[in-house]
């Protein structure tokens, strides 16, 4: 069984082997290569996690394995201006390849808005416009298009958002530290 929790800081490690795996998938030469990305995202992972609290959370898909779990998802969030203002922002969400398209993803950001509702309004994320399959997640979780432009490689990139006020109730339990 899933359990999405909040991560610490000893998760790191299989927080950026689920991203790297996620984000750079390739095998052979390229295998080799996510080693030294995963070390990349491990130290920019525990730079966030250092700096950016208490603005900043990452949870977790988990699954229990005997003495310890299996990291099948990830999702992070920190605060970061958008049109002129500081809004949360949705990075990195991952699922182990092996384990899309099981409701995951969706876990995962239903997390992250009840953890900012009613504290926030509103949602905003990057996804790379080749990405379809993230796309339509987000579209069926009520994302919109705010605007389009281009990443340092000239890849097309688009800024969606999402409102978090409307009539969902949400648990007082699940709110986290954002003020």
């Amino acid at each position: 069984m899933i359990e999405i929790r909040a991560a610490k800081i000893t998760d790191l490690p299989s927080v950026a082997q689920l991203v790297a795996l996620s984000f750079h998938p390739g095998g052979g030469w390229q295998a080799l290569w996510r080693s030294f990305v995963r070390w990349g995202i491990e130290q920019d992972l525990r730079d966030r996690w250092h700096k950016e609290r208490p603005h900043y959370h990452c949870w977790l898909a988990v699954m229990p394995k005997e003495a310890s779990f299996f990291c099948v998802g990830s999702v992070e969030v920190q605060l970061r201006e958008i049109q002129g203002q500081p809004h949360p922002y949705l990075s990195n969400l991952a699922v182990h390849p092996h384990y899309r398209r099981r409701g995951i993803g969706r876990q995962l950001l239903h997390t992250v808005e009840v953890s900012l509702c009613p504290t926030y309004s509103r949602l905003y994320l990057h996804v790379l416009a080749q990405n379809q399959a993230a796309q339509q997640l987000y579209a069926r979780c009520g994302f919109v298009m705010v605007e389009e432009s281009f990443t340092f490689w000239g890849e097309r990139k688009l800024l969606l958002g999402k409102s978090l006020v409307g009539d969902r109730s949400y648990s007082p339990s699940a709110i986290s530290s954002w003020v």
